[in-house]
């Protein structure tokens, strides 16, 4: 048998939110912001290994809970004692009138193991949330409440501390179903280890199963920006004439953000979220997606980067080997760099710009500005995702204060982005590594992913 959770409180404060998160589902549930959107009880199941755990049953909210309190307390309900007065007065006709929607959760209540009170801690603890409390402990049911929203602080936190205390409930859990933590969630699967150590093995591999999770898709985020980074720097395009025609410029620039738009769905998929949870339509460049022009200058200012005069680089790539082999002949460059020795051994790593420059074709790349506001903003969307509730509504704009609101990021930037330019580097001396499905134990891959996981930490407070 699975453990079955209730899932009650005052109306919109955030019961089927909770539950969304829980589940990492978006689609379970009706949410808005109007009080009352809950009108029925639905219920889900947490499994695993294809064994049902937890059931988690959804309930509209109380609405007029000092109402029922006072008819509880009147004829002919005051005369039953514990939890007898319930199961009367759900077959009243009080309950299908005045009270109906309270009477839907009543009838849950000697079907569930345990109580979960959601409450709303922006929103002190008022007499009708109190009078919910006692009702509620009538039933003889363990009550587990919940303090929702609490990523914010609240000037409420510790009155409703006290509150519950006063009601003997002290293993209060924190939690917020917008901006996720996984350790509320870890604390929350303790609290019904506790009340249910018959189940508790079970919680015990629902709880690693959790935290494997989280390790792995967090690892494959880094692993799809670091492919994302190699097929940027190794993409080109040939250019019909040099300077590089308009058209050209926009042929490639749309190729570069058809592989960012392509970076961003699977994360979003990876993450179990929409298309529409980053950024609305409107701001699309080219497909919806993204709000800022990647190849803008005022875009790259803002992601603190410096640029030349254009964010797009041809043939002159590899300006510091042109300017050293002088226009000379293949030969004479040869030639010189046998004399220069050891010099002409970096030059080598030029290759393909020499070759390009000597046989008059001439390629569009991208330019380590560029390919630094793409690792910049991958990083920062990841952060958010791996600390994003299911139950959040609001659209995250990926901008400047999306980054800064990444400390650490903030604080390695310049040498993370002078430690990746060797790579970018190779990667375009590698055009076919653009076409290419990238293996895992792809070296450049790898060694670029090894830079970028420590700068996403473990989600927590």
């Amino acid at each position: 048998m699975s453990i079955s959770l209730l899932v009650v409180g005052h109306a919109n404060t955030g019961k089927t939110s909770l539950i969304r998160t829980l589940l990492r589902q978006q689609s379970f549930g009706e949410i808005s912001n109007q009080a009352g959107t809950t009108r029925h009880v639905e219920s889900a199941a947490l499994t695993l290994s294809g064994k049902t755990l937890l059931t988690l049953t959804d309930t509209p909210g109380f609405e007029d809970s000092i109402g029922l309190w006072n008819a509880r307390q009147q004829t002919p309900f005051s005369s039953y004692s514990g939890a007898d007065w319930i199961a009367y007065f759900c077959q009243s006709q009080l309950a299908q009138d005045e009270f109906e929607q309270e009477a839907k959760i009543l009838k849950q209540l000697n079907r569930c193991d345990i109580i979960l009170y959601v409450v709303d801690i922006r929103q002190a603890p008022l007499g009708k949330y109190l009078d919910e409390l006692t009702l509620l402990a009538s039933a003889s049911k363990p009550i587990v409440p919940i303090l929702n929203f609490s990523a914010s602080p609240s000037a409420h936190l510790e009155t409703w501390r006290k509150t519950l205390a006063e009601r003997h409930l002290h293993a209060v859990i924190r939690y917020d179903s917008v901006a996720f933590y996984f350790e509320d969630e870890k604390r929350l699967y303790q609290s019904i280890q506790s009340l249910m150590p018959d189940h508790y093995d079970d919680i015990e591999s629902l709880l690693k199963s959790r935290e494997e999770a989280a390790k792995s898709r967090r690892s494959a985020a880094i692993e799809l920006l670091s492919e994302l980074q190699i097929k940027a720097a190794s993409s080109r395009k040939r250019c019909s004439q040099h300077p590089p025609i308009q058209s050209d410029i926009n042929a490639f620039e749309n190729q570069i953000r058809d592989l960012e738009n392509h970076f961003i769905h699977r994360l979003l998929q990876l993450y179990a979220f929409q298309d529409e949870d980053v950024l609305p339509d409107t701001f699309s460049v080219k497909s919806g997606t993204w709000q800022q022009d990647i190849f803008a200058l005022e875009t790259l200012k803002e992601w603190g980067l410096s640029t030349g005069a254009s964010a797009m680089t041809g043939a002159a790539l590899g300006a510091g080997i042109d300017v050293m082999t002088g226009g000379l002949s293949l030969g004479a460059a040869a030639t010189l760099g046998a004399i220069l020795g050891a010099s002409w051994q970096t030059g080598r790593h030029y290759k393909d710009t020499l070759k390009s420059k000597l046989t008059g074709r001439y390629y569009l790349c991208v330019d380590t500005s560029t390919l630094s506001l793409l690792c910049l903003r991958g990083l920062a969307l990841i952060a958010h995702l791996d600390q994003r509730g299911h139950a959040s509504q609001q659209i995250f704009t990926l901008n400047n204060s999306a980054l800064e609101e990444q400390t650490e990021l903030v604080k390695q930037r310049k040498s993370l982005l002078n430690t990746l330019t060797p790579f970018w580097k190779n990667a375009q001396q590698h055009p076919e590594w653009a076409e290419q499905d990238l293996a895992k134990d792809h070296a450049s891959k790898q060694a670029i992913s090894r830079l970028l996981s420590p700068l996403i930490k473990t989600n927590e407070r």
